[in-house]
């Protein structure tokens, strides 16, 4: 799993970022220690005195990763140069450096971090400072990233389509194990879990979920032929934010997922 990604979700739950300007500074680089990066990032902090920021590394792509509160896109290329500078004094920088600015119109949602990450490893050239474009191939940015946690093969393939239509990055786990590591590689907007799941059932998946969350909370919805109010009832114990009995409505799903995610 990719390291960044959850780092940036602790940062905006430190920060309370979630209503502000992010920044978002990602620079190729040499393999790093734990002490090369406390250093790079005193000598950032000397460099924006009174910002907001975090540094995390991820030594499998060696890619750094910066994030600022409160800044927007001038804001942040500007710091850039300084992020260039420390780098290349110190031998350290790899390759280009990628940066983006969100807003609370323009959540940084985990797919485009990792789409982020992908286009600053594609890269070519040294040194060379590019702007991220807030779209995904030739569309807006995507209304919100999906989880979808189930094992019959038809109500996925259904289900992707369907929500892939609407918008929506969708990503599929067969199981209840699967789900809680896909969970962790790309804290999605929202889950969708049916209850009756293989090697790890529904419950299970939301408390492991739970016990993970390390920053703003994905919303849940089940989604299940399981209609006693004694499952209703610990579902959103267990952090469930809707309850959707089979065989269920699509467009009435597509509301409520829209609801949540908004």
């Amino acid at each position: 799993m990719n390291s960044l990604i959850p780092a940036f979700h602790q940062f905006l739950q430190a920060y309370r970022l979630e209503h502000n300007s992010c920044g978002i500074i990602l620079a190729a680089c040499k393999q790093l220690s734990p002490a090369s990066v406390s250093d790079i990032e005193e000598a950032l902090q000397q460099k924006g005195i009174g910002l907001h920021m975090q540094l995390a590394y991820d030594k499998n792509t060696r890619l750094l990763a910066v994030y600022l509160e409160g800044q927007n896109r001038s804001e942040t290329h500007f710091f850039s140069l300084q992020v260039k500078d420390i780098l290349q004094e110190r031998g350290l920088l790899a390759g280009s450096l990628l940066i983006a600015s969100f807003t609370e119109s323009k959540q940084a949602t985990s797919y485009v971090l990792q789409r982020m990450i992908q286009e600053v490893l594609e890269l070519a050239g040294y040194g060379e400072i590019k702007l991220f474009f807030h779209h995904l191939d030739g569309r807006e940015e995507t209304a919100g990233s999906i989880l979808l946690v189930n094992h019959d093969e038809t109500v996925n393939e259904f289900l992707q389509i369907f929500l892939q239509q609407k918008g929506y990055q969708v990503t599929i786990a067969q199981d209840g194990m699967d789900g809680v590591q896909k969970y962790q590689e790309l804290f999605p907007d929202l889950v969708i879990t049916d209850l009756n799941l293989p090697i790890m059932d529904g419950y299970q998946l939301m408390e492991r979920i739970r016990q993970q969350q390390t920053g703003p909370a994905s919303k849940i919805v089940v989604l299940t032929d399981k209609k006693l109010e004694e499952d209703v009832k610990k579902s959103f114990a267990l952090g469930a934010s809707d309850y959707i009995t089979k065989p269920f409505s699509p467009v009435e799903l597509a509301a409520r997922v829209k609801r949540l995610i908004s």
